[in-house]
């Protein structure tokens, strides 16, 4: 049996996809990153329903496959549109979404929710509105050229959104962020001009390797070796907190953690040891932290976080977790030196109108207090293992 050529595009399709998925896990673990493997994720299911109901339609006894298939891409289709459009929001330095922002994104949202409601219904009760089989061959419905222009004009919206805000977005980065929108529409034109012509989800995967190889894998905002943001990310995301804070009283906290006795790490065990003690602090602060927040490698040993906590109960409790899972981590790790940090935190107060070097100034010393004290227990615990030591 000589392989059909949809077999083909789709199996390099995917395989292209799931390297990508692999390759940003191991990069970047930002927000942007975040929205990137859900695009990419999305793609892949659909690229797989696609496959299912191709084969489906090989054999009456196999047209079950096809029905799911075909039901997985008409209903998660728009999707893909939306999640997009989150992953561009990402780089867009706007600080607070404006109105017209909202209302496309809600659009959008709509626009799923409205889809997925007319296909479920149209399946459940056969009413073929979108799509139907006789037998193994597929058709088109009378509201499929309906919701194909739909599809069309949101993805038109898409490329307009993008150049809409291009200002907005690092001159570095906007080619590539257009490109994405730009091949989507091509790829959802030419599929819906020829039928058989499968090539949607491959123009997106074209798509997101050009974003991942400009963006993704070249971000500046991120630190190389834990993924998490570095400090220039961290810096404009201070700045861009504290002018909504100050412009609409929005409040926020922030954390400063340095590693105690990082030094004798790197010293002792090697640097290969001491990078994986960074990588583990970031791995633990992205567990306790991750939802809402900017995590960061402010520089050596030092992280930052930045979370949409106001109360201090609450990040008194958020800071006792990050103990814990330190803790825990300790017990479990099975290595020859445990991890110890100190931190200070503060949540920012608008009315202060304290400037992101201040108030960054200011959480420094909170951090470097404990840190002393710190100090101090060490100090005493080395003389008294020594004082034991000589008697």
């Amino acid at each position: 049996m000589v392989p059909e050529g949809w077999m083909i595009l789709n199996f390099y399709t995917a395989l292209l996809l799931i390297l990508l998925l692999f390759f940003q896990g191991r990069t970047t673990r930002t927000e942007s990153g975040d929205r990137f493997i859900r695009l990419d994720l999305m793609t892949l299911l659909l690229l797989t329903a696609e496959t299912v109901g191709h084969v489906g339609e090989f054999s009456v006894d196999l047209i079950w496959m096809s029905k799911i298939g075909y039901y997985i891409i008409y209903a998660l289709d728009p999707a893909c549109y939306l999640f997009a459009i989150l992953y561009i929001d990402c780089w867009i330095n706007e600080g607070e979404k404006s109105i017209g922002r909202k209302l496309v994104t809600a659009a959008y949202k709509i626009f799923v929710a409205g889809n997925i409601i007319v296909v479920t219904v149209s399946a459940l009760f056969d009413l073929k509105l979108l799509y139907y089989f006789e037998g193994t061959e597929y058709f088109r419905g009378p509201l499929f050229y309906v919701r194909a222009a739909l599809l069309l004009i949101f993805c038109l919206l898409l490329s307009l959104y993008s150049f809409a805000y291009r200002k907005k977005i690092y001159a570095d980065y906007r080619g590539a962020i257009f490109e994405l929108p730009t091949l989507a529409m091509i790829g959802a034109f030419l599929q819906i001009v020829f039928a058989n012509l499968d090539i949607t989800y491959a123009s997106i995967a074209i798509g997101l390797l050009i974003v991942f190889c400009n963006l993704q894998a070249n971000n500046l905002d991120v630190d190389y070796l834990t993924g998490a943001l570095n400090r220039r990310g961290l810096d404009i995301k201070l700045e861009e907190r504290i002018r909504l804070a100050q412009a609409g009283g929005r409040s926020f906290c922030a954390i400063m953690l340095d590693l105690d006795r990082f030094k004798k790490i790197n010293d002792t065990y090697g640097h290969m040891e001491g990078d994986y003690a960074l990588k583990t602090v970031s791995d633990i602060l992205y567990r306790v932290f991750f939802q809402g927040a900017h995590i960061g490698r402010f520089g050596g040993d030092e992280f930052c976080v930045i979370s949409n906590i106001t109360d201090r109960k609450e990040l008194d409790e958020c800071l006792e977790i990050l103990d814990d899972e330190i803790e825990i981590w300790n017990y479990r790790g099975g290595k020859p030196y445990e991890i110890a940090i100190s931190y200070g935190s503060m949540i920012y107060d608008p009315a202060s109108k304290m400037s992101a070097k201040d108030f960054q100034i200011a959480i420094d010393e909170l951090m470097y207090n404990e840190k002393r004290k710190h100090h101090l227990v060490d100090n005493r615990r080395r003389r008294t293992d020594e004082a034991g030591q000589n008697n």
